[in-house]
Order: structure tokens, then sequence, then C-alpha cells
């Protein structure tokens, strides 16, 4: 190895370790993480993935500064063009572009980055198709997102877990559909969906949708289901079916049954 090539390598190491400690510190800034980006890039060997990955995270969470959101996908698009030589994406980035592009409310842009991730030949994790139902779901899709979570997930060789169900029943709720819930939450407890059974955060937003809805009776007769099926309540439960008979002028109701 040439004097120059050692130093360009002790330099990335330097930097990786750098970018490592600052994630663990929880101060690693938005300016920061972009100019790490950079010089990292530029020294990038394959294993920098992890680091630029740490980056790429920091700067997906500081969505709500300026145009933060859309420099992920600038960075990645760079990253992507520099892979021939220096660093690829893994699966990994993908799904940080994927999160962003979701936050972004350009959840037809995540379908596009997720049919890259099929045509490598990767096997697609739950992590991945999660975040693609969030963002169906935030999009009032939750239909399409059901599809997905029912029949596209098993194609992919990825089974559902709980969190894919409780994103599909909040999409619901959240669009006054907490009928179609219910039948969920049932499936889910009764047939088992591929060993998913609902926990006490799948009955607590489908109770918040009924309340919501003004049913109700049936959102307490689904907080006593909940007690049945032996899922023990928390603070979040008792705090929604409170607020909800409260809302709903049943005060006797809340402070003689619960």
């Amino acid at each position: 190895m040439s004097r120059c090539a050692s130093a360009a390598r002790d330099r990335c190491l330097e930097l990786e370790r750098a970018i490592a400690a600052r994630v663990r510190s929880g101060n690693l800034g938005l300016d920061d993480a972009v100019k790490l980006f950079d010089e990292l890039l530029h020294h990038a060997r394959p294993a920098s993935v992890i680091a630029i990955n740490q980056l790429l995270t920091a700067i997906s969470r500081a969505q709500g500064r300026g145009s933060s959101s859309e420099l992920v996908p600038s960075l990645f698009n760079r990253m992507a063009r520099a892979s021939s030589n220096k660093v690829a994406p893994d699966l990994h980035t993908y799904s940080i572009l994927i999160n962003c592009f979701c936050h972004m409310g350009r959840v037809e842009l995540g379908f596009a980055a997720f049919g890259l991730i099929l045509k490598t030949g990767w096997r697609v994790n739950d992590i991945v198709i999660n975040q693609l139902l969030k963002g169906l779901c935030d999009s009032k899709c939750a239909s399409e997102a059901m599809n997905i979570l029912l029949r596209r997930m098993p194609e992919f060789g990825c089974s559902p877990d709980v969190v894919s169900y409780n994103r599909i029943l909040k999409g619901l709720c959240d669009k006054k559909r907490a009928e179609e819930a219910l039948q969920l939450l049932h499936m889910m407890a009764d047939d088992g969906c591929g060993n998913c059974p609902p926990n006490v955060v799948s009955y607590t937003i489908v109770i918040n949708g009924f309340f919501r809805d003004g049913q109700v009776d049936r959102a307490y007769n689904l907080f006593h289901e909940m007690d049945d099926r032996g899922i023990v309540p928390t603070v979040v439960t008792y705090t929604t079916v409170i607020d909800g008979l409260c809302k709903a002028q049943e005060v006797d109701r809340a402070e003689g049954d619960l």
C-alpha cells in the first residue's frame, strides 16, 4: 500500500470512529453530519457504509429543520454514484431513504426505492415494509396498506409483526373505520394471523377509535374484552378510557368501574 493510500485509509478509520462517538454522545447536529458525510464519502471504503448510515439517520431525524428532508435523497444519490469504487448502499441505507420519503409524504418514491431493493435480490425485512405501511396510512391509504399486510408481505417472504398490524389499525381508526379495525383485531386474536396476536397497544388503538367515533359502548365493551383475554391495560389505556367516558359525560361509569 502506498503512503498516500495508507494515509487515506487512516483518515477514513479516524472519521468512522469520530462519527460513532458523536452518535453515541447524542450531539451530532445537522450541519456537522453533512460535513462529516462529505469528508467520509471522499475517503470511503466498503465498510464505511455503517458510518454513512449513522450520518443519514442523524440527518433524517432533523426533518423539522429547513430542507433536511430533501438532503437524505440527495446524499443517497451521491453515495450511489460513487458506489462503483467507494461504498455502496445496503438494505439499511435504503430503509433510511424509504423512511425519509414517507415522512415527506412521497410514498410513491418510497415504493420506487423498495423496487430497487427487490432488484438487488436482498431479502426484504419487516422494518422496511412497516415504514411503507406507515407512509400509506399517513396518506389515508389504509386499504392499500391492508392489502400489503395480508397478501403481499407473505409473497416477499416477510411475516408481518404486531407493529405491522398496529399501523393498519391506527390507519383505519384515523379514517373513522373503527368497525373494520375491530374486525382485523378479532382476526388477530381468533385466527392468530401467523402467530401474531394483538397486544395492549392494538386494543388501545381501537378503543380510542371507537371513542373518537362517538361509539362509547363499543369502546367500553372492547376494554372489558381486552381484560377477559388476559391483556393487562397500561396507563395509556386507562387514560384513553377515562378521557373518552368523561367527554361522553359518563363520569359515573369512569369512577365506578375503572
